[in-house]
């Protein structure tokens, strides 16, 4: 049976990155999908934060980047972590406003930070992102700046609590929250005997 799953998602989780075939298996399997915003570093600063050479993070960076090769998925390590907070309103207000260009939209935004190596908080590559995904973007840009990005990421991330996510990837499937990056076959199976349980 095929059911409606919420994913929570962060741009710059590489654990989010290296899960998104999962994310594709389930809709090749006909499940529903639904992307919400959940901001996992808050405390970064507007500016964002280098990545220091050979830190804790460029090593967890190695690791995503061996993940990403065995899966055959482009990756760059990136060098910047940016503050999401802005983007991640903009794309509540696209799947709110703009539902049929969230997809293609989603696609470009981890290809930005994950492919290309690009900045995720210059205006213009974001603009850019909009139009490529065929959102109005006047209109979504405007929108985030009149506070609508800001309440609804608000509330995104008010379910993300009610449904106990601590952080991404995490998927919502009935009463279950898997968080984290899994093995495929494991995660299939998992899925698989939820949908069947929620058959019955």
């Amino acid at each position: 049976m095929l059911v409606r799953i919420t994913l929570w998602n962060d741009y710059i989780c590489p654990w989010a990155y290296a899960a998104r075939p999962l994310t594709a298996w389930l809709i090749a399997e006909g499940h529903e999908v639904v992307v919400r915003s959940y901001e996992l570093h808050p405390d970064l600063p507007p500016e964002g934060r280098d990545v220091r050479p050979d830190g804790r993070l460029d090593k967890v960076f190695d690791h995503i980047g061996d993940i990403c090769a065995d899966a055959d998925l482009a990756f760059v390590k990136p060098s910047r972590s940016p503050n999401t907070h802005r983007l991640l309103g903009l794309c509540e207000v696209v799947n709110a406003h703009a539902p049929e260009a969230f997809p293609a939209f989603d696609h470009e935004l981890a290809a930005i930070h994950w492919v290309r190596g690009q900045a995720l908080d210059d205006p213009a590559t974001i603009r850019s992102a909009l139009e490529v995904a065929g959102a109005p973007a006047d209109e979504m840009l405007e929108l985030a700046a009149d506070g609508v990005g800001e309440r609804l990421l608000e509330a995104s991330m008010e379910a993300a609590l009610e449904a106990e996510v601590t952080g991404t990837p995490a998927w919502r499937i009935g009463e279950l929250t898997i968080t984290g990056l899994h093995p495929e076959e494991q995660f299939q199976r998992w899925v698989n005997r939820l949908a069947a349980r929620h058959q019955g």
